[in-house]
Order: structure tokens, then sequence, then C-alpha cells
């Protein structure tokens, strides 16, 4: 007999998708993370809760693209100027926590990925990562001109330069700004600059004139 082609099911509309994303953020925004619902989301997207699941099996799954929908993998910051690289690094780490994501989601969300390595993986790769990949970039850059000591280890620095942002983020406690993103900045930069006076000086040049050095 003559074979068949199995059946394929309806293609997924990715407007639902981006229906059902948009509608989580807001439940999220109104209702917190304690109060959301699936039959919440599935109303205000105009769907059904059958549907949602389809998609998302796991809840957490669902607000982990939720969360990823309106975050930007922000540029490597550039200013000639390793003291300026790493409070803005700072801050763009701040701003994707704070500024972009629905607030008190974080803590609990983590809370409740903890219990399964691979949700918590998932969670930390599209919500945590990307912001901390530029900020890794910035201090190798700064590594590499010799701006500070060739054994620092990128990724350990941007675990200190974080764990502020991160505390003030799980603890809802107010966003890191420039003023106290600079004296965290200044105070990591005096253990591994190699000349930290020089960094400062820098730091206070014209931009234009700081990519010379």
């Amino acid at each position: 007999m003559p074979r068949t082609e199995p059946r394929r099911g309806r293609p997924r509309d990715p407007a639902i998708d981006t229906a059902v994303l948009s509608a989580t953020l807001d439940v999220l925004r109104e209702q917190g993370y304690a109060g959301f619902a699936l039959e919440r989301v599935a109303a205000r997207a105009g769907t059904t809760k059958p549907t949602i699941r389809r998609r998302w099996p796991v809840r957490q799954d669902l607000v982990i693209d939720a969360l990823g929908s309106v975050l930007v993998t922000p540029p490597v910051p550039d200013n000639g100027c390793t003291r300026c690289d790493l409070t803005e690094s700072v801050r763009l780490l701040a701003e994707a926590l704070h500024d972009r994501l629905p607030p008190g989601v974080l803590a609990p969300l983590l809370a409740d990925c903890a219990r399964d390595p691979a949700l918590h993986r998932r969670l930390m790769e599209t919500v945590v990562q990307p912001s901390r990949r530029a900020a890794a970039v910035a201090v190798r850059r700064a590594v590499d001109r010799g701006d500070l000591h060739d054994d620092v280890d990128p990724e350990l620095l941007v675990d200190l330069l974080a764990s502020t942002v991160y505390q003030r983020a799980l603890l809802g406690d107010g966003p890191i700004g420039e003023t106290s993103a600079r004296p965290l900045v200044d105070l990591l930069l005096r253990g591994v600059a190699v000349d930290f006076d020089r960094l400062v000086r820098i730091s206070r040049q014209p931009p234009g004139a700081r990519h010379s050095h």
C-alpha cells in the first residue's frame, strides 16, 4: 500500500502567542505573581485556557517568556573609559530588572523555579544572562587594554557588580541609579585597577578625548 504522510496539526498562530504574552504581562502588573491566573490571561488575550496550556504546559514557562519578550540585549558600553563603562553596565543591569519587568515578580518566580533545575536555568538564560553578557564584555575589554589586572576574572567581577542590583530587585528596594552605581564601581576598581587614579582622570575628560588613551 502507498505510504501516506502523517497529518500535521494546525500551524501555531503567532498573533495568539503575542496576545497571550502581552496579557500575561498585564495580569502580572495588575495582580502580581501571587494573583496570576491563566483564566485572567485567557480573558485578556481573547483566547481560552486550553489554548494557552497547549502552548505553555508549564505556567512558569509562560511567565518567563513574557518577561523575556520585554527585555532587550543591551549594547556593550564603549565609552573609551573603564570607569564609565562599568558604571553604565550597572545601570543597564538595573534598568533590565527594575524598569522593564513587572514589579515584585522576579523574587517569587525565582523561588518557584528553584525546585526545577531546567526551569531555573531557563529563567537565568532568558532574564538574567543577556544583560550580564554585555557587562562581561566590557570587563574583558578593560582587561585587554590594560586598565585592569590581567588575572581579573570577568565573570566574578560581574557577579560583584550585579549582586547589589539583584539584591535590590529581589528584596523590592529602589533601583540603582547613576549616583549609587559610581561608588559601587569605584569600590571594586580600587581593588582590580592597574592605576585607579588614571581611570578617574580619564572619566573626567570629554568623551572625544578618552579613546586616545
